[in-house]
C-alpha cells in the first residue's frame, strides 16, 4: 500500500515523502517550517490517482523545536587549564 508521510526531521523543518507499493522512500519536499501546505499537497496528490490509493499519514510526534536560553550565540570566555 503506498503512502505519503509527513514527519519532522531532527531540525525542526517538516518533509513530505512518499513510499511506494515496495517500501521504497522517495523524498517528495522538505525545509517546511509548519506542515500544513505539506498535508495539502499530499492530499491533492493521493486523490489525482496517480499514485493508486495511496494514504496520508502525518507524525503524531510532532514537537516545535525549543529555543536555545541563551539567545546569540556567543563564544565563551577564556579560562585557564585545571581551573
Amino acid at each position: 500500500m503506498s503512502r505519503f508521510h509527513i514527519s519532522q526531521d531532527d531540525s525542526g523543518y517538516f518533509q513530505l515523502s512518499f513510499e511506494d507499493d515496495a517500501g521504497e522512500l522517495t523524498l517528495v519536499s522538505y525545509q517546511f517550517e509548519t506542515p500544513d501546505q505539506l498535508i495539502e499537497d499530499a492530499t491533492k496528490l493521493a486523490a489525482s490517482g496517480k499514485y493508486g490509493a495511496a494514504t496520508v499519514v502525518v507524525d503524531p510526534t510532532r514537537h516545535p523545536v525549543a529555543e536555545s536560553a541563551g539567545g546569540d550565540d556567543e563564544r565563551p570566555a577564556p579560562r585557564k587549564a585545571g581551573a
